[in-house]
């Protein structure tokens, strides 16, 4: 299995005063350096050892799941604002990975969001519908 299919989330950590890079779909899998290369390099040794540590204890190695996307990605490919991306992974109806202080989404889950049909505008209130108007009681 190639390594190099799994994406790497880079970002700075103030807390750490280091370059952080997580690796989503690799559980608990991350490492940290000075610079963003040294993280990188990090990254792919942590990696390997993630990948052979799991087949020593007989776990299974997740496949890459493809091109995650920003919160700034998916919401310009739905046409809706970074707010909104966020509300929507913050109660999981967009399905995605807290990572950082940020949202990663997986590409296919965006793709698939985007074609589900939803209600937009808030729910129409239909007051007192069963209720006969002053003018229908008239002509009565």
């Amino acid at each position: 299995m190639s390594l190099n299919k799994y994406q790497m989330v880079i970002y700075w950590s103030d807390e750490d005063r280091a370059y952080i890079v997580e690796i989503p779909e690799l559980p608990g899998c991350m490492a940290d350096g000075k610079t963003r290369l040294e993280a990188i390099a990090n990254a792919e040794t942590i990696m390997r050892e993630w990948v052979e540590t799991a087949h020593q204890i007989g776990r299974t190695v997740p496949t890459p799941q493809g091109r995650l996307l920003t919160i700034s990605e998916a919401a310009k490919r739905l046409g809706l604002s970074i707010a909104m991306v966020r509300r929507y992974c913050a109660e999981n109806k967009l399905p995605a990975r807290k990572i950082g202080r940020d949202w990663a989404i997986l590409q296919r889950d965006v793709e698939q969001f985007a074609a589900t049909p939803r209600q937009i505008g808030r729910p129409s209130l239909h007051y007192g519908s069963h209720l006969k108007s002053a003018h229908q009681v008239a002509e009565k």
